[in-house]
């Protein structure tokens, strides 16, 4: 989707210079983000779908532990420091359980490559997320994308030539999972896993101008990028995938369906957002809805200096709305379908509800059992289910230095 007009539309209603106070004139202290980041705490997450781990999760995690540390382990960091994404970390962080619990249904000879590409996932979003690493600099993350769309082009050639060893780590090793994932794979099935991919490096390329202008997008075009920068459209294809069937058109394109995998990917989102929120403020990444709905109020040209000034856990409680009513939104849906006999009797589509189910719950078990955002909710990831329905702290040291990378405004929707 092309936002060009609509982001030089809603750039021209940024409020004002749209300037927050810097740190070094104590800008950031007299609005308590500092105080306020470090004691924000998660309500729980609202979900309504059981979540299951794959059969062969012990065996998944030591094929993924090993593949890792076979491909990632001297991957230097920015400006020398220890890499976030070097194979210790992440082992750490469990990222293949962000494919174990999703695909808790998957076929087990189709799982290895979803596990590289979950691993893979992480590592190219620390990297175009982060603004120390290529989320604030175009040109390199231009590199970056332009190297790894090869792989979905089917332009790749082995070995890749960037001059960049980290490009060509992300690019051979993406183009490893790719060929044994689309080994027997429908050929309209991975037309659409490959556009799939391509959107979503094309969205996160879209993010990083937002973090090199500290300029934050307005929330309708922000839920729009997120859908696809968030990565789940090629998940939603595997759903598929791992259990060897094949949605049909006419199934792909009903809009119970369409507005079933809209609410799915954006319950997915804002759970990452809510959980993620305070690791990327230690980045100095802002491109978090967390960030916009409180931005959007602080910069509001209408707020009352009378009232209340906005804050973050507020911002997080009308996140965790937002979450709520697509978790309803879905329950609704899907309810929609399996009342609909010409949709539910299609092969696959009862499996295919099952696995967003799955989707929507395994995403948040991750999220408070991984130590990737400081929740670590249970001391044994797989065995151990983390309690989603108490509240969570993000236990994270602040990092007061990214106070004075405070976005400079907010885009404002024209209906603002």
């Amino acid at each position: 989707m092309d936002l060009t007009a609509d982001n030089q539309k809603s750039a021209s209603a940024v409020k004002g210079n749209g300037q927050l106070p810097s740190a070094e004139n104590g800008g950031a202290e007299e609005l308590g983000v500092l105080g306020e980041v470090h004691n924000i705490v998660i309500p729980p997450i609202p979900c309504s779908f059981p979540w299951r781990n794959h059969p062969d999760y012990k065996a998944l995690t030591e094929m993924s532990d090993a593949w890792v540390l076979a491909h990632f382990t001297n991957l230097p960091g920015a400006d020398g420091r220890p890499s976030s994404f070097a194979a210790e970390h992440m082992i750490k962080s469990a990222f293949h359980m962000q494919a174990t619990l999703p695909f808790a249904d998957g076929i087990s000879e189709r799982m290895p490559p979803i596990i590289k590409m979950m691993d893979w996932y992480f590592m190219i979003d620390n990297i175009l997320d982060d603004p120390s690493e290529m989320g604030a600099d175009p040109e390199r993350a231009d590199k970056v994308v332009d190297s790894v769309l090869t792989v979905f082009r089917d332009t790749y050639v082995h070995p890749c030539a960037s001059p960049s060893p980290l490009v060509r780590i992300l690019t051979d090793t993406a183009a490893e999972w790719w060929a044994e994932m689309c080994v027997g794979m429908p050929p309209k099935q991975k037309a659409r896993l490959s556009k799939a991919f391509c959107d979503y490096l094309e969205a996160n390329r879209m993010q990083v101008p937002y973090r090199n202008s500290r300029q934050l997008p307005d929330l309708e075009t922000y839920l729009q990028v997120r859908e696809d920068s968030i990565g789940w459209w090629p998940c939603a294809v595997l759903i598929e995938h791992c259990q060897g069937f094949e949605l049909d058109d006419e199934a792909l394109s009903h809009p119970l369906m369409v507005e079933l995998q809209k609410n799915t990917v954006q319950h997915i989102f804002m759970t990452n957002d809510i959980t993620s929120f305070k690791k990327e403020y230690m980045q100095g990444d802002f491109c978090n809805i967390v960030s916009i709905l409180y931005f959007r109020k602080l910069y509001d040209p209408k707020r009352d200096s009378q009232s209340p000034a906005p804050t973050l856990q507020g911002a997080v409680l009308e996140a965790i709305e937002m979450i709520r009513e697509r978790d309803e939104n879905a329950v609704k849906l899907m309810e929609q379908i399996r009342n609909c006999p010409k949709l539910i009797s299609k092969p696959g589509v009862e499996q295919y509800l099952e696995g967003l189910g799955l989707w929507i719950s395994g995403t948040i078990y991750w999220h408070l059992a991984s130590g990737r955002y400081g929740i670590c909710a249970t001391t044994n990831l797989h065995e151990t289910p983390p309690d989603m329905l108490v509240a969570h702290h993000l236990n994270i040291d602040v990092n007061k230095e990214a106070a004075s990378t405070l976005p400079s405004g907010v885009m404002m929707s024209a209906a603002c």
